[in-house]
């Protein structure tokens, strides 16, 4: 019983110590719903996974694979275009309500002003 209490009474207290001290600092702790801040958090986040994986490699002896090599690069290629198409067709999704449907009538008749025009 009196164990079970020193540490109720403990952690109740660390709880107050903790609030009061977030309290006071409130002003001074950055807002994480900030672009910069998460803009700074992702960078601080990929120097460290970067700086963690030249460790393990280094570690176990691996090398870096050579940049320069013909498989390497069609591999990084293909990454990326992965990656883009990915990135394009979530914006696609995200601002298809502002995309016009193409088969209505008056985005066609548009269309073709637009094109005789030239």
């Amino acid at each position: 019983d009196v164990v079970a209490a020193t540490i109720k009474i403990q952690s109740a207290y660390k709880g107050f110590k903790t609030r009061r001290m977030i309290k006071q600092h409130k002003e001074i702790m950055p807002d994480l719903n900030c672009a910069q801040v998460q803009d700074a958090t992702l960078k601080i986040q990929s120097a460290y996974r970067g700086f963690k994986t030249r460790r393990e490699l280094k570690d176990t002896g691996e090398e870096l694979p050579d940049l320069d090599a013909a498989d390497v690069v069609a591999a990084t290629i293909k990454i990326q275009s992965a990656y883009k198409g990915f990135q394009t067709r979530k914006m696609i999704k995200k601002h298809k309500e502002i995309m016009p449907d193409l088969n209505c009538a008056q985005v066609q008749d548009a269309t073709l002003k637009i094109q005789s025009a030239f």
